[in-house]
C-alpha cells in the first residue's frame, strides 16, 4: 500500500506558497490599475500667480455625473483660448511652464484638474473611464466657449500623456469647433502594450519582497487586464472624416513612458497632422529640454490654426 499522506501535505504546502506569492501580485496589479484613474491626493501645487500671471478660478460641473472640475483661467491678450489638460497622476500645477508659453504668445489659457485629480471631485467609478474623461473635456470646451471672456475667439487643446486620448476622441462628438489639438507625449497606439509597459515601469520601483518567481507576470497580467477594462476604449485610433481640426503630435526621443514610435503610429493615421520628435525630451518635458524649438513649433502651429479658422 502506498502512503500518499506526505505527498498530499507537500502539495498543500506548495499550493499555499503559490497562493501567498500570486494573490498579492494580482491584488497589487488591480490596485495600481485603479490608481491610474484615481491617484492618491497630493499637496496643493503652485499656481499661475507664482509665475506672475493673473488668474481667476473657474469650476465646470460635468453633464454626465455632476463631477466638479476645478480650473484656472489665465487671461492673455486674446482673443483665442487654449485648454490645457495635464497628464495622468498629475495636476494643472504640472503645466505651468506651458501656461506661461501660451500666455506669452498672447493666448487665453484654461487649465483644469481631471476628475479624481487635484482640486476636482472624485467619481468612485470603475468602468468606461475613457468616455468619462472625453465627456469631461467636451463639457469644458462648451463652458469655455460660453464664457464671455474665454469664448471670444477660437479654441484649441494642448493635452499631455493620458489626456491625449480624450483630446483626439473629443473631436468625434458634438460641441464647439476646435481649431487645433496638440498631443504632447501621447497617445499610445497599442493600448494593451502600453499598459504592459507601464506595469514593467511600476514593477521596477517595488521592493525585493515582491520579486518572487512568477509574481511579475501575474502583476503585469492583472494590471493590464484591469486597466484596459476600466478604460474601455473602442475603435482606436478613431477615424475623423470631415473633421477640420488641425492636429500636431509631439513625442520625446528619450521618453521611457510613452515611446516616440507609439505616438508617431497614431500620428500617421491622420495624414494632415504635423509630427515632431523632440530630440532631447523625455516624458512631457520638451518645453524645458527642447525649449526654443518647442516654443517655435507650438506657437507657430497655433498661429496657423487660428489664422485658418478665422
Amino acid at each position: 500500500m502506498i502512503d500518499t499522506t506526505g505527498t498530499a501535505a507537500s502539495g498543500r504546502r506548495a499550493a499555499l506558497t503559490a497562493a501567498r506569492t500570486w494573490w498579492p501580485a494580482i491584488r497589487l496589479g488591480v490596485q495600481d490599475a485603479h490608481r491610474v484613474y484615481h491617484p492618491p491626493p497630493g499637496r496643493p501645487g503652485r499656481t499661475p500667480a507664482h509665475k506672475g500671471m493673473a488668474m481667476r478660478p473657474v469650476s465646470v460641473t460635468t453633464s454626465r455625473d455632476a463631477v466638479r472640475l476645478d480650473g484656472w483661467f489665465v487671461p492673455g491678450d486674446g482673443p483665442h483660448t487654449v485648454v490645457v489638460c495635464h497628464g495622468m497622476g498629475r495636476t494643472r500645477s504640472a503645466v505651468l511652464d506651458h501656461i506661461r508659453l501660451l500666455h506669452d504668445a498672447g493666448h487665453h489659457v484654461f487649465a483644469y484638474d481631471l476628475r479624481n485629480h487635484g482640486g476636482s471631485s472624485s467619481d468612485r467609478r470603475l468602468g468606461r473611464m475613457a468616455s468619462r474623461f472625453t465627456s469631461d473635456l467636451r463639457d469644458v470646451l462648451a463652458a469655455v466657449a460660453a464664457d464671455a471672456e474665454m469664448g471670444e475667439g477660437r479654441l484649441a487643446v494642448l493635452a499631455f500623456s493620458f489626456s491625449t486620448w480624450p483630446a483626439v476622441y473629443a473631436l468625434k462628438g458634438k460641441g464647439p469647433e476646435v481649431a487645433a489639438v496638440i498631443c504632447d507625449s501621447g497617445p499610445m497606439y497599442d493600448i494593451p502594450s502600453g499598459f504592459r509597459h507601464f506595469a514593467s515601469l511600476r514593477w521596477g520601483t517595488l521592493g525585493e519582497e515582491w520579486k518572487r518567481p512568477g509574481a511579475y507576470g501575474l502583476y503585469r497580467f492583472a494590471f493590464t487586464l484591469a486597466g484596459t477594462r476600466m478604460l474601455a476604449v473602442r475603435n482606436w485610433p478613431p477615424p475623423l472624416p470631415g473633421v477640420r481640426t488641425r492636429l500636431m503630435f509631439i513625442a520625446g526621443a528619450n521618453d521611457p513612458v510613452v515611446p516616440a514610435g507609439q505616438v508617431m503610429r497614431v500620428a500617421r493615421r491622420y495624414p494632415g497632422a504635423e509630427r515632431w520628435v523632440a530630440p532631447e525630451a523625455q516624458h512631457m518635458n520638451a518645453v524645458r529640454l527642447d525649449r526654443e524649438e518647442y516654443r517655435e513649433r507650438v506657437v507657430g502651429f497655433l498661429s496657423r490654426a487660428f489664422g485658418e479658422a478665422t
